[in-house]
């Protein structure tokens, strides 16, 4: 029993110092992550390769990534005549407005969703219609004819009609579009701390008056800024703006020719409004998009290892050949693979048919991986794969004499064209010459 108690002791503290033996390396460029991890084991090791697309994610599913947006805050409406508010801008706003934003994000870049809108309205309208034949304010909705407010602090020069004030509230109902311009712009940051949302959409306005609900369309527009607080929360600021049907406020300018400033016959009203609140991420892995990705795994054991250190030797002398035409040819790959493209197998139909038009000349088909991804054992076997699947094609489908070849492998080297290492990811096919 003591010497069982002594065993298991012993495997308990050699784990923690076995498992702080795998090596994790990672390596990134503009446009992906690579990591590679070493796992040693018994018999030999585990080499498991991930590589990472920054500008590429996996779709998720219909309850992944969806976002409500919620803000209060102030909005005005422009009518036909509210231009006539002596002070203008400040007198016509009115608090408080509620924004909601139901979102569900397609990408990172693109969503569709629903928003709704409920706010005050307040505007002007004339008591008296003394130009009957050309406008018809007198029928303005969000009136109260019992108890008619007259503005008073208009511009002295509209005196003369009677401006009153209308008040009430309505309910914004549409369906919007969204685009993630930073996103867009900028690639997909799940840490980003601001992010721009341009939206734009459709939908109905309805307005609430002693006569009964006002219909009208309404086109809706803007920006919200958010700032991340926490991975599922950010602050929201939402600029926003809206057109709707010139007759929802029963003000409609019909025709004024002796009027003629485009602002007293626009055939839209006006809403402009800031809110601000919170953007709250909902739903399975709410805020997160998971990058598409490539995994291989590779075990060496002892047995595979041996072999690669016996089959890196030099290669046999070519029969040597005078007056032979110099050619390379440049074969490529994708990184950490070794399968050929069909671009690539017209190149390499090509040189077969060289190579079977000069019989007496031997070729090097030799395998290459960029030095700066991986380690120098995987890229090693890259490099003897690229190799043997050329020799492979040139052989068995394009029909070359596989004694006119001679095959190699390099493993990673440095940046062997314009300083781009996906450029080394290749097998090279040159002849071999005095």
């Amino acid at each position: 029993m003591k010497k069982l108690f002594v065993l298991i002791a012993a495997v308990a503290l050699m784990a923690p110092a076995f498992a702080q033996e795998t090596k994790v390396t990672r390596t990134e460029d503009e446009n992906t992550i690579t990591v590679v991890e070493e796992t040693p084991t018994a018999n030999g090791r585990i080499v498991t390769t991930t590589v990472l697309e920054k500008n590429s994610v996996f779709t998720n599913g219909f309850w992944h990534n969806w976002q409500l947006d919620a803000g209060i805050g102030t909005q005005m409406y422009y009518g036909d005549n509210d231009w006539k508010v002596a002070k203008k801008v400040p007198e016509m706003f009115t608090f408080p407005t509620i924004d909601l934003y139901l979102t569900k994000w397609i990408s990172p870049s693109f969503g569709v969703g629903l928003g709704a809108n409920w706010s005050k309205f307040k505007g002007l309208y004339q008591t008296t219609p003394g130009h009957s034949n050309n406008y018809r304010d007198a029928n303005a909705n969000f009136r109260d004819d019992k108890n008619i407010q007259y503005y008073t602090k208009a511009d002295s020069k509209y005196d003369s009609e009677h401006l009153a004030v209308q008040s009430g509230s309505y309910l914004d109902v549409f369906a919007l579009a969204h685009a993630d311009i930073t996103t867009i712009f900028g690639g997909y940051k799940p840490d980003r701390f601001y992010n721009l949302d341009a939206y734009a959409g459709g939908g109905l306005i309805y307005g609430f008056c002693k006569s009964g609900n006002i219909p009208s369309a309404s086109f809706n527009t803007g920006l919200i800024n958010t700032f991340r607080l926490t991975e599922q929360l950010r602050l929201m600021l939402n600029v926003r703006g809206a057109l709707v049907g010139d007759d929802f406020d029963g003000e409609s300018y019909l025709d004024e020719p002796t009027r003629n400033h485009w602002l007293l016959n626009h055939k839209l009203d006006g809403i402009f409004g800031v809110t601000a609140g919170l953007a709250w991420n909902i739903g399975k892995e709410y805020s997160k998009w998971r990058l598409a990705e490539r995994t291989s795994v590779y075990q060496y054991d002892k047995e595979t290892v041996e072999k690669i250190i016996k089959e890196v030797v030099p290669a046999p002398d070519p029969q040597i050949i005078r007056e032979v035409p110099e050619v390379w040819f440049h074969i490529n790959f994708i990184i950490d693979r070794w399968d050929i493209s069909k671009k690539e197998l017209i190149n390499i139909h090509a040189v077969s048919d060289l190579i079977k038009s000069t019989p007496n000349t031997k070729y090097l088909i030799c395998g290459y991986a960029d030095k700066q991804t991986a380690t120098p054992a995987h890229n090693l076997m890259l490099s003897e794969n690229r190799a043997k699947a050329v020799y492979n094609v040139m052989v068995n489908e394009f029909g070359v004499n596989p004694e006119q070849l001679v095959m190699d492998y390099k493993g990673g080297v440095d940046y062997m064209f314009y300083n781009m290492k996906e450029l080394s990811r290749c097998t090279m096919i040159t002849s071999i010459k005095e």
